[in-house]
């Protein structure tokens, strides 16, 4: 895995994710108003 601190990195803000087996959890279950994702820039 590349340096957490890469500057090609970009983040986006969720208020859910899905689970591989298709259950959402939403953000606001873990005290949270949006979960955030590391996106890969190309």
């Amino acid at each position: 895995m590349k340096n957490v601190n890469d500057s090609s990195a970009r983040y986006i803000y969720r208020p859910y994710i899905t689970l591989k087996n298709g259950k959402r959890i939403f953000a606001w279950q873990y005290g949270k108003k949006a979960f955030k994702i590391r996106v890969k820039e190309s």
